[in-house]
């Protein structure tokens, strides 16, 4: 059986482990994949099957969906963008699309949440209780890193963030305006328009 719902659980302690050694394209990989499995397997009309049996006499989605909401659980709790760079392939955006000019690199997010970034260079995990995020940019000579989020909405006023580094290595950042602190989270007020928070290292 692939695209098992188990796929999208262990998911989590592999993707949480290459946090932690962002050098290793291995485990992006396999936890990356392990997050999108579940979700490749549901049908044209929703079916949302536990996995697909993949015996060569059978190659068929699983009759029964009992299992796919812990699944699923995975995939949202999983759902993130990350910026890598690889020496053979070079700049690699799983979760969103990216583009080079210059020192910058850009990455279209394309998750289904569009509220976790991980940008592997400098260890740093953005991470949104509220808010969207539509593309970041990072600058690989001054480290620098943009964020666009979305407009405002009935819903959601305020962006709320946190920013963790994820190895002893890893540089600290912190947002280039003064932004006040709700319960651990730096609290942003968003406009009618697009907002864009610049992080700078400390």
């Amino acid at each position: 059986m692939i695209h098992h719902y188990g796929s999208e659980l262990n998911a989590i302690p592999v993707l949480t482990e290459y946090r932690r050694k962002p050098d290793d394209l291995y485990l992006l990989r396999v936890g990356y994949g392990g997050v999108l499995g579940g979700i490749s397997n549901i049908t044209e009309d929703g079916f949302a099957p536990c996995a697909f049996h993949a015996f060569p006499a059978t190659l068929k989605n699983d009759g029964i969906n009992g299992d796919y909401g812990s699944g699923f659980y995975g995939y949202a709790i999983n759902t993130a963008t990350y910026l890598a760079q690889d020496k053979k392939l070079g700049w690699l955006a799983f979760g969103g699309n990216v583009s080079e000019e210059g020192d910058w690199i850009t990455v279209d997010i394309t998750t289904a949440a569009q509220r976790n970034i991980f940008i592997a260079p400098v260890s740093l995990w953005i991470s949104f209780d509220a808010g969207q995020v539509k593309t970041v940019v990072y600058n690989k000579r001054t480290k620098e890193i943009k964020l666009t989020l979305a407009p405002a909405d009935a819903y959601t006023p305020m962006a709320y963030f946190r920013l963790e580094s994820t190895t002893a290595s890893g540089i600290a950042y912190k947002p280039a305006t003064n932004l006040s602190l709700d319960q651990g989270r730096f609290a942003l007020p968003l406009a009618d328009a697009i907002t864009t928070v610049v992080l700078r290292a400390k």
